[in-house]
């Protein structure tokens, strides 16, 4: 496998920085292995009209940059966008919730969106799914797909002391905080978190609940402040937040979702529990009465070989697998 490529890359537009951060990361490495990136953010995704007037300028672009690839991160109206020029190979990756069935939207939206997602992978010359459980969701190349699970920085998400970040964050240094992902509560179920941790009042423990308002950068200080990790997604694809815990070797509980199974069955102190207030509960206490500090979880994303730059390197040689390289 030789040469630099030239990709472009489709996005959807979210004003905030973290939004996407996980493509907007891959992209980045792929520029470290000396590739050229152009990234094309489609905004407004359910207008008919300038759906058409975004198109007429992402055909221009395409043209003027002339890339060998166009890669769409992300499914629905957004991979189907994409897909529609047809001139050159065409890549999507799907990451949950455009493959899952989703609670939070209309059923004809959601069919709609599924549908799409149908469309653009049918058109693919090459399809990854960031897990195991959302290819099987495909309804067509669900042979061909291949499961490409967002890697790690590995030097961003590591293990800090816990006082000094809390200290870092202006945190209560009394408190025993659980970290929780509720960029979307409805799907994240806040309402389970929030009732789990209500059990706990003794214990002194409290919910640290980000929402995607904190810059990427941060998050790791946000994981090392806290006892533990808890998710309770009614659906996911491949949970970045579990990754990143892992790596910082943040104790974890979590329901059976996306691939939290195949991540954290064989780390220490980590646990998948029904998606149920009370279990999750018991299960934060014995982490908080055991004082129980580590896990092994770093250890064991590197022995998945989920660093970040060993997954680019995986998609860099299916690109040059299409092209015929």
């Amino acid at each position: 496998m030789t040469g630099k490529l030239r990709i472009m890359h489709v996005l959807p537009y979210h004003p905030l920085d973290s939004a996407s951060i996980f493509s907007k990361r891959q992209i980045s490495d792929l520029g470290k292995l000396g590739h050229e990136n152009k990234v094309f953010f489609l905004r407004a995704r359910f207008n008919v009209l300038s759906l058409m007037s975004q198109f007429k300028e992402f055909k221009r672009q395409v043209e003027a940059f002339d890339p060998d690839i166009i890669h769409a991160h992300y499914g629905t109206i957004t991979a189907f966008f994409a897909s529609c020029y047809r001139k050159k190979p065409f890549v999507v990756s799907f990451h949950g919730s455009d493959l899952n069935k989703k609670t939070n939207v209309n059923k004809f939206r959601n069919r709609v969106g599924r549908k799409l997602s149908t469309i653009a992978a049918k058109r693919a010359q090459l399809v990854f799914c960031v897990s195991e459980s959302l290819r099987q969701q495909l309804e067509v190349k669900k042979e061909e797909a291949i499961v490409l699970p967002s890697g790690i920085d590995m030097e961003m998400f590591r293990p800090i002391d816990r006082e000094a970040c809390i200290d870092r964050l202006g945190l209560k240094a009394e408190v025993k905080y659980v970290f929780f992902n509720s960029n979307n509560p409805e799907i994240k179920r806040l309402d389970i978190a929030t009732e789990a941790v209500s059990m706990l009042t003794d214990l002194n423990v409290e919910l640290l609940s980000l929402n995607g308002n904190v810059a990427p950068d941060e998050i790791p200080f946000y994981l090392n402040a806290c006892r533990c990790l808890l998710l309770c997604s009614d659906n996911e694809g491949s949970p970045m937040v579990i990754k990143e815990a892992m790596a910082c070797n943040l104790p974890t509980v979590a329901v059976n979702v996306g691939d939290v199974v195949e991540r954290i069955s064989e780390v220490s102190n980590s646990f998948v529990v029904q998606q149920d207030a009370g279990v999750i509960a018991a299960k934060i206490r014995q982490i908080v009465e055991q004082n129980i500090e580590r896990t092994n979880g770093r250890d064991a994303l590197i022995s998945q070989n989920l660093d970040s730059m060993q997954i680019i390197r995986i998609m860099e040689r299916e690109y040059f697998r299409i092209l015929g390289n």
